[in-house]
């Protein structure tokens, strides 16, 4: 048959004729859609030969990227019946009952072998092929950035038209509740399956601004953010953005929030690639003035234990995030103004190993008691081997008159943006050098200058 012929050519391994072949399916199915409607005189959606070519797609290890995005690009974001009818379709190729062999057969599916259900399509190769799946997925529903607002004249482009009288039923296509709808019941399928990492990763980097805004109930998501941010390391990281939308604008109750955050500082912060994005946002969760005294300090004392091990790029981030929040929080400036090593009330010097009370191997910061030490490592900084470095941090030996600092401009310094500045630089005045001209190769009484002698 000719649209099965086109079929198998979506996996072939060309991608000129994977888009040729999509093409041709697409344009047959309009064709269909106003043969139905020319028939019956009613509106009817081809679907059945939709969900063949969006399987065809998605699961197709062989799907190239031009492929996924011409059917994004040139059909999905164009036409909002196929958008609709595509979503649709995704959470029923993801389904566990879904059965391929029921699609345009009249066989009763008890003489097919293998065809039940999702375990029997495993043992075909189908778990195999769930990260092929997956990824095309995601791939494609990541392509998508036209949803109708909340006005139905946003719906206006059809592949398959309307009938000029569509009777007393509304087709779903027409509605903006049902365009949400599948859009939310697609995206919650696919976080229901297996993600490999990398598509974990991604997914959670869009959540915030292309998936929950256009979801019917955002709380929805809560299980798999808070799971995600239990995860632990950069996955936890990544999902701060889509947890923190969630809790300012849907006032969702994440209990031990502060507690789960104060965990995520650890050594390998400072060299994660995520780094940046995770002190945006701890910036904002630490910014209430309703916070209590000993959280603030803790987070404070943290950031720069770990700054002592931090490279230069990560430091530059710690000194203005610390000397911010002690400006917001003048019950924190204790933190500078205690000798460590002394009693704050007898001024008596103390046993060095009580000098700080801060534990740093406890996770929860009210037993942290951090409060009750100090920021002896904002004054070790001061003497950094880097000049800029030590600089900045004598910030905390002046007045707290100064604006705080705009965070935004520490975060993306590198080795590299560090050696261009540096080497940009001027000197105001040639370095004085004391040289000595070496009269000969060797020192005097060295073994092989008298070797040489002779």
């Amino acid at each position: 048959m000719y649209v099965d012929l086109l079929r198998g050519i979506l996996k072939c391994k060309e991608a000129p004729m994977q888009i040729g072949a999509l093409r041709l399916l697409i344009q047959m199915l309009e064709k269909e859609g106003h043969s139905a409607h020319r028939l019956a005189n009613v509106y009817s959606f081809p679907n059945s030969s939709l969900l063949a070519i969006v399987e065809g797609v998605l699961d197709n290890a062989n799907a190239s990227e031009h492929l996924l995005r011409t059917f994004a690009e040139s059909y999905i974001n164009s036409y909002d019946d196929i958008r609709y009818y595509f979503y649709r379709n995704v959470v029923k190729l993801a389904s566990p009952e879904y059965d391929p062999f029921k699609r345009n057969s009249g066989r009763k599916n008890s003489n097919i072998p293998g065809s039940d259900t999702r375990k029997n399509r495993e043992s075909r190769g189908f778990a195999d092929g769930m990260p092929v799946f997956v990824k095309n997925a995601f791939s494609i529903m990541n392509l998508v950035r036209v949803m109708p607002k909340t006005d139905i004249t946003d719906l206006t482009d059809f592949c398959v038209k309307l009938p000029d009288e569509i009777g007393e039923t509304e087709p779903s296509v027409q509605s903006l509740s049902a365009h949400k709808r599948a859009f939310s019941e697609a995206w919650l399928a696919l976080l229901r399956l297996p993600l490999t990492p990398d598509t974990y990763k991604q997914v959670l980097l869009v959540m915030h601004k292309r998936i929950i805004p256009h979801m019917t109930d955002p709380k929805a998501l809560m299980d798999f953010l808070s799971n995600s941010y239990d995860a632990g390391g950069p996955t936890s990281l990544l999902a701060l953005n889509g947890l923190f939308t969630l809790i300012t604008d849907y006032n969702l109750n994440y209990p031990q929030f502060y507690e789960k955050l104060y965990t995520l500082l650890d050594r390998n912060l400072f060299h994660v690639k995520y780094r940046a994005r995770f002190f945006r946002l701890l910036e904002i969760f630490l910014a209430s003035s309703h916070l209590p005294a000993y959280l603030i300090a803790a987070f404070a004392k943290r950031i720069s234990r770990l700054a002592l091990s931090a490279p230069p790029s990560g430091i530059v981030i710690a000194i203005p995030m610390v000397y911010n929040l002690l400006k917001a929080h003048p019950s924190c400036m204790v933190l500078i103004h205690r000798m460590p090593g002394y009693d704050s009330e007898t001024g008596e010097q103390k046993i060095a190993e009580e000098a700080d009370m801060f534990v740093p191997a406890e996770n929860d910061p009210a037993k942290c008691m951090a409060l009750q030490s100090s920021l002896w490592e904002m004054e070790t900084l001061q003497h950094h081997y880097y000049a800029n470095i030590a600089t900045l941090a004598n910030i905390f030996n002046e007045p707290f008159h100064k604006p705080s600092f705009v965070l935004e401009d520490f975060l993306d310094h590198t080795y590299a943006t560090f050696f261009e500045s540096d080497t940009a630089r001027k000197p105001r005045k040639a370095p004085a050098l004391a040289t000595q001209p070496p009269a000969s190769l060797f020192r005097p009484g060295d073994a092989m200058g008298d070797f040489m002698a002779y």
